[in-house]
């Protein structure tokens, strides 16, 4: 029977897979020392190559393949050679979540392109993604990975915004003026002054709510709000690459924002639903 996916771990391939045996799991564990590169081929030699992060100790795979041929993955590098599924980190180790794809052979594939993510299956409404975790995202356009971090702007009562050139991320206070804090429909006058008020990205580039979040190898738009609009109230995480850290609003007057969308405690409630 045809060989459906090909699990490699720095060239060396440890599993494979074939249609009679989904829906299934993969664990592997191997030692690692340094940079590593997880590949899943599919039956068409499509490669999906995702890089982690430089670590040592214990890289422990989990990829489940659906019925459907939709493959999700997770991986965690920590200190042990057995680790339990879902257990907390430690000091020093890392979680990494990679993006979702369908093999070859898969009906009905949606497109995703540009859309946010929840839709791309990288967050999922009611639990909430741990910091240590890390989101390795594919390119629409090249298809090249990255790497990324997020942070729960739901809970911190922060709006964000990221840079034209999809580089840098601002957090402003959700309590100033026309800040659009997440699952709250933004003031279009408010947001509009405010936006004229945000300091520029060390690039020159303005901050703006419907920018997009850039692939930072060719630069194509990846989370795409303005194609998308109806999609950015929702997206409560915002990303920022791992060498670049958020940047935050100089202090500036806040405002009692009880009228454009609830208390903080209604506006978690709604992160749940």
């Amino acid at each position: 029977m045809t060989v459906i996916l090909k699990l490699r771990i720095d060239g060396e391939q440890v599993a494979t897979l074939h249609a009679d045996q989904l829906p299934c799991e993969i664990v592997p564990q191997v030692r690692v020392d340094g940079p590593v590169t997880v590949e899943f081929e599919d039956a068409a030699g499509r490669v999906h190559a995702h890089s982690l992060p430089a670590a040592t100790g214990w890289l422990h795979l989990s990829v489940r393949v659906h019925a459907g041929f939709g493959c999700q993955a997770d991986a965690v590098i920590v200190h042990t050679e057995t680790h339990a599924a879902g257990a907390p980190l430690g000091e020093g180790e890392v979680g990494v979540r990679f993006q979702p794809f369908f093999l070859a052979g898969a009906a009905n594939v949606p497109d995703l392109a540009g859309h946010g993510l929840f839709a791309r299956g990288l967050h999922f409404r009611g639990i909430v993604t741990p910091g240590t975790v890390l989101l390795s995202c594919a390119c629409d356009a090249c298809h090249r990975t990255f790497l990324v971090r997020s942070i729960h702007a739901g809970f911190a009562e922060q709006a964000y915004f990221y840079s034209a050139s999809g580089t840098y991320t601002l957090l402003v206070d959700g309590r100033v003026a026309g800040a659009p804090v997440p699952l709250a429909p933004p003031d279009p006058v408010l947001l509009a002054t405010l936006e004229t008020a945000l300091p520029p990205a060390p690039d020159g580039t303005r901050f703006a709510y419907l920018n997009p979040f850039r692939c930072p190898h060719c630069r194509a738009s990846y989370l795409d709000f303005a194609a998308n609009p109806g999609e950015r109230e929702g997206e409560y995480y915002a990303l920022h690459f791992p060498d670049t850290p958020p940047m935050h609003m100089p202090d500036a007057p806040l405002a009692d924002r009880r009228d454009t969308g609830g208390s903080l405690l209604n506006r978690i409630g709604r992160l749940f639903n």
